[in-house]
């Protein structure tokens, strides 16, 4: 159990398969069934919840219990997912009032709130004290003085918290204190280089000690219309976009209100130093034209809005329309005052676009549609499972930018055969991409947990970006299955959900390749459980995973 929790996962199975002895679930008499019916997700899952978990039951036992008390299960919320046709009520484990880090437990029900599926991670801290010697401020006081801040506030609160300490593999009582932007940067800055990151963290206090016990790193890297303009990007393609006209002043600004996308221009400031004037100016026209820098983060995002609304039918990165803020010509920790940044990353919740020499000019990150996604979908990631940014978690979710990456800018390619597998060759001299699902091994990626690297967390954050290949091949080799027939066993929009659902309904902060593997299957099996071919389609999710060694493993 690397991440200290325990799992079990039980699906009512396709159409007229084996219930898997789950009768106790799903056959339920006239009066219990319209019971069931009339009541809210969330009672309808608790029913369903205390039977999986309850003592004698007929079905896989947890014994769930800690220090022989129950743990309490606390609401999470709701996710109705349309293309499945059924919603996943979500629980917190709770144990002495105090969250169980990472735990989840997800219900899934069908119609009149039957059963579907249960998924669950849930943590056993029995031997440790839940009394606090710790306050709340001293913690906070402790995290300011790490994150080097002296007269600047820290609004950031302090939560008590029941956490798995990987490096000693045994539970803590801790203080985490979530987004700290970092002042003093960890290590030493290379006032030189011109691709360091910004650096936020959540931080990690012992509650009985005021120690630090860990810093986890947040940052990943790499209404009507008004009026509708075009001009050229970055690559030299026509691009159509979103704009606001004023029609006194005839004075355009790159704001689409539509799809709630807002494009800024940093005038190469530092975005650290100079953060509190984030985002910058609103890019205009005139003067015309349209900067190719501006045009291109500006109608990439577009894509993204788009693809989140009509493929994940998802109201945005938040599910609430919030706004998609982009930044061109950023630098940061820019000591030479250069304009050359060559990075890109989610930074207090929009994008900041740095730019490299791309034969003898500079080129925007945002040139790049398949970045722009990656990076953008960090933050789909960031408001469901909010996947820890390190080891196998952390290339988990390096994994699921990729992977969304490439279905974005290639989604209007109807053949697959055609599909370009590369991220980020738009950005250097040789053409040469930064990545390769197709092929991972072809630019320094294992491509199998056989060579899984094991990284420390200051190389890369635990291999984030070199063990994300593993994950990125069981998804092309998802996209590309076919049948004895020759044809391709899912199309791209299939995988895309399934993908988001496992997201969304089944992984939490610590989940890894083998718990996105059985989020999967569950999913496969939801979304197709009617189809004459779902046998087939089940099998392709389990042969492409083993096909790179990820096997579902943490069961009970």
């Amino acid at each position: 159990m690397q991440n200290g929790l325990k799992s079990i996962r039980l699906h009512r199975g396709i159409a007229g398969a084996d219930d898997g002895g789950l009768s106790g679930l799903t056959a339920v008499d006239g009066a219990e069934a319209e019971r069931i019916a009339a009541s809210d997700p969330e009672s309808a899952a608790r029913r369903y919840l205390n039977m999986v978990m309850g003592t004698g039951s007929q079905l896989v036992e947890l014994h769930d219990t800690i220090n022989g008390e129950k743990p309490e299960y606390k609401y999470l919320g709701v996710d109705k997912i349309p293309f499945t046709n059924s919603q996943h009520v979500k629980f917190r484990q709770y144990y002495n009032k105090i969250p169980i880090y990472g735990s989840l437990v997800t219900v899934e029900l069908g119609p009149n709130n039957g059963f579907v599926s249960i998924n669950t991670s849930i943590g056993d801290p029995a031997n440790v004290d839940p009394t606090a010697k710790v306050s709340p401020s001293e913690a906070l006081q402790k995290v300011k003085k790490l994150a080097g801040y002296t007269k600047e506030p820290l609004n950031e609160p302090a939560r008590l918290t029941f956490y798995f300490d990987q490096s000693v593999s045994r539970w803590r009582l801790v203080y985490i204190i979530e987004d700290v932007l970092r002042l003093k940067p960890r290590g030493t800055v290379d006032k030189d280089r011109v691709d360091n990151l910004p650096a936020s963290a959540d931080f990690v206090i012992d509650a009985h000690t005021g120690e630090l016990v860990d810093e986890l790193p947040r940052m990943q890297t790499m209404a009507a219309v008004d009026a509708v303009d075009g001009s050229v990007d970055l690559l030299g393609t026509l691009r159509r976009f979103n704009i606001v006209r004023d029609s006194a002043s005839n004075v355009a600004q790159l704001l689409d209100r539509s799809r709630n996308i807002r494009t800024h221009d940093f005038g190469f400031r530092d975005a650290f130093f100079q953060q509190a004037a984030l985002p910058g100016r609103f890019v205009t026209s005139p003067p015309a034209p349209w900067d190719p820098s501006a045009v291109s983060a500006h109608a990439n995002a577009q894509e993204v809005v788009d693809f989140l609304r009509t493929v994940l039918q998802r109201d945005g990165l938040d599910n609430r329309g919030g706004a998609v803020i982009s930044s061109v010509n950023c630098v940061f920790q820019n000591f030479s005052g250069g304009q050359v940044w060559r990075n890109a990353a989610r930074f207090r919740g929009q994008m900041i676009y740095g730019q490299r020499m791309v034969n003898g000019t500079l080129r925007s990150y945002a040139a790049s549609l398949d970045v722009v996604a990656h990076e953008l979908l960090h933050g789909l990631t960031d408001n469901t499972a909010r996947l820890e940014y390190r080891f196998q978690s952390g290339a988990l979710n390096e994994s699921y930018s990729d992977i969304f990456g490439v279905i974005v800018s290639n989604i209007h390619e109807q053949d697959m055969g055609q599909w370009n597998w590369q991220i980020g060759e738009d950005l250097t001299d040789t053409g040469l991409p930064l990545r390769d699902i197709s092929n991972p091994v072809a630019f320094g990626q294992p491509a199998h947990m056989d060579d899984y690297l094991t990284l420390e967390a200051d190389s890369d954050d635990g291999g984030v970006h070199a063990n994300s290949g593993i994950h990125n091949r069981a998804a092309f080799n998802l996209l590309t299955a076919k049948d004895a027939t020759g044809r391709y066993v899912f199309a791209p929009v299939e995988v895309a959900r399934m993908y988001y659902v496992a997201l969304v309904a089944h992984l939490s902060r610590t989940s890894g390749f083998s718990d996105c593997r059985a989020g999967m299957l569950l999913a496969v099996q939801s979304m197709f459980a009617t189809a004459p071919d779902a046998p087939q389609r089940i099998a392709a999710v389990a042969d492409a995973y083993d096909a790179v060694g990820i096997v579902e493993t943490n069961i009970s």
